[in-house]
């Protein structure tokens, strides 16, 4: 039965199908700051995300969310973690000169989040709207220099039903995708499918320099897709909590069967991080975790 499954490609499907139920979303995404209360005071007003619980001057982390009743199924939280580490979630792209965007949000109104975010003194990239009026996105930076991205590009599984606007921000409420540097785009592909059960947007080609990937389980609505971009800058996602000297993962991945996924990745020879994290081949910090954040319905 084995050759048998090995011979068709039978047995590698019915994984996939497997890691799919396992792995159905993205539950947190860890973001390191200098100033924690800026953080959290930046993160409201420009994002509209929602501090759970009190402020506390004593933390040294803090949990975010999106709000707005049923847009935030499946749409990942915000861990802001205080460090004196410098790294940021940014790479550049090499091969054309400019900052990559990690966190990518979407909004309804583009040209209408782009003044919000400029007359609040936000640092935006420059667009003259009327020499691209169909422009689809533009990037941007936190306070802290983490790179961020919007767009008005409704992604695999992010349209119809997920349209309904909150009332908690006026131009954003979910993530559309997580941009994440690799190495060799084939294998990292390879990787990405096989651990996680991910699908590929679109049919790779040889001269592909990004792969649009998606969680294809029974929980897309509102689950960020990830976009892997081939490059050879040697900033990856990481970074070091000065606090507890721990490596955090930069992207959660939510699953009900935790111990399954990490024998999984340990059979699979994946270097392993603490409890629960792992590092993709390109050492990108990653997790799982079996957490369900405020609005994340089963």
């Amino acid at each position: 039965m084995d050759d048998f499954m090995n011979y068709d490609g039978f047995g590698q499907n019915i994984e996939r199908e497997v890691l799919r139920a396992i792995v159905p979303r993205i539950a947190t995404i860890e973001i390191p700051v200098s100033d924690l209360l800026r953080a959290v005071e930046w993160y409201g007003v420009m994002l509209g995300a929602e501090l759970q619980g009190e402020w506390s001057d004593e933390w040294t982390t803090a949990m975010l969310h999106f709000q707005g009743g049923s847009g935030a199924i499946g749409v990942p939280s915000m861990y802001l973690v205080k460090t004196d580490d410098t790294r940021r979630l940014t790479f550049k792209n090499m091969k054309h000169g400019y900052i990559q965007s990690i966190i990518d949000l979407y909004t309804h109104d583009l040209k209408g989040y782009y003044r919000f975010l400029k007359e609040r003194g936000v640092d935006v990239n420059e667009i003259d709207w009327e020499q691209e009026p169909n422009r689809q996105g533009f990037g941007f930076r936190d306070c802290d220099g983490n790179s961020f991205g919007v767009c008005n590009v409704e992604l695999n599984g992010q349209g119809e039903a997920n349209q309904a606007i909150p009332q908690s921000h006026p131009y954003v409420w979910r993530v559309a995708g997580i941009e994440i540097p690799v190495t060799d785009l084939k294998k990292a592909i390879a990787w990405y499918t096989e651990t996680f059960g991910m699908r590929v947007l679109g049919e790779p080609e040889e001269d592909w320099e990004a792969a649009m990937l998606y969680l294809d389980g029974g929980e897309r609505l509102g689950v960020p897709n990830l976009y892997l971009v081939e490059n050879q800058d040697e900033q990856r996602l990481a970074f070091t909590n000065t606090y507890t000297n721990v490596t955090h993962s930069v992207i959660d991945f939510y699953s009900a069967n935790v111990e399954e996924m990490l024998l999984g990745l340990r059979s699979r020879n994946a270097k392993m991080n603490g409890v629960s994290g792992f590092f993709d081949p390109d050492g990108n910090s990653l997790a799982v975790c079996s957490a369900v954040h405020h609005g994340q319905v089963k």
